[in-house]
């Protein structure tokens, strides 16, 4: 056998040694996600007050100016876009507040005095426990791929604020496909510069106790591939 031979089996043997390691350091790479993104809910009189999340619609009424009037829904990066005038972030914000926001945007770009009313209509959609009141703390994710059931869905928080991980969430959604590979399941969550930031996870990990269930935030995008399979 040639020495370069050898060497070139060496590094195979070393390669495969130090990749199996990383496997079993963790259950995830491409690197840390931010910190999850978790819609703020407002306290007022002791009384937990509703916020705008994705997936709610938000009412607009200008009494200085009716074509600004119309109902927009908040879209997955927490804003509405209102025509005229761009993107307004609502979300996180409670109907005042939104109010004011909406006032403010019209006033510095399109009309010097606005007086501005804006109505909350949340999007009501089942939870574990039957409807999700107005007022319940909830994210809204997107789950892809080899899933039971892609697209939006809105889960709720736990009763001590706690978001869910993303085999509870994908649990709710009713599991992966039939031929989804959960030992590679991507998470995709906004970063600084409006880029998205990947992690992949192991989800037989956390099913199995092994490694601790990865928390979602508000707009996360969860991708589940198909396996793959060698012929």
């Amino acid at each position: 056998m040639s020495p370069s031979f050898s060497t070139y089996l060496r590094s195979l043997v070393i390669g495969g040694v130090i990749s199996a390691q990383f496997a079993c350091s963790g259950n995830h790479s491409d690197g840390d996600l931010p910190p999850p993104r978790v819609p703020i809910v407002a306290v007022k009189a002791g009384k937990t007050e509703p916020t705008f999340n994705a997936g709610d619609s938000l009412e607009l009424l200008v009494e200085e100016d009716a074509s600004f009037n119309g109902t927009f829904e908040v879209r997955e990066g927490g804003y509405v876009l209102i025509p005229k005038v761009g993107r307004v972030l609502v979300a996180g914000l409670t109907r005042d507040v939104a109010e004011t926001r909406v006032r403010e945007t019209l006033q510095r770009l399109q009309l010097k005095q606005a007086t501005v009313f804006v109505e909350h209509r949340p999007n009501l959609v089942k939870g574990q426990s039957g409807l999700l009141s107005p007022g319940s703390p909830r994210i809204s994710v997107f789950l892809t791929g080899a899933v039971a059931r892609p697209g939006q869905h809105v889960v709720p928080l736990a009763a001590d604020g706690r978001a869910p991980g993303v085999l509870e969430a994908l649990l709710m959604a009713g599991g992966l496909a039939k031929f989804g590979d959960e030992s590679k399941v991507r998470i995709m969550r906004l970063a600084e510069g409006g880029r998205r930031q990947p992690m992949i996870v192991d989800v037989r990990q956390i099913r199995d106790g092994l490694a601790a269930d990865v928390p979602l935030g508000e707009g996360d995008i969860v991708q589940v591939p198909e396996k793959i399979f060698g012929f």
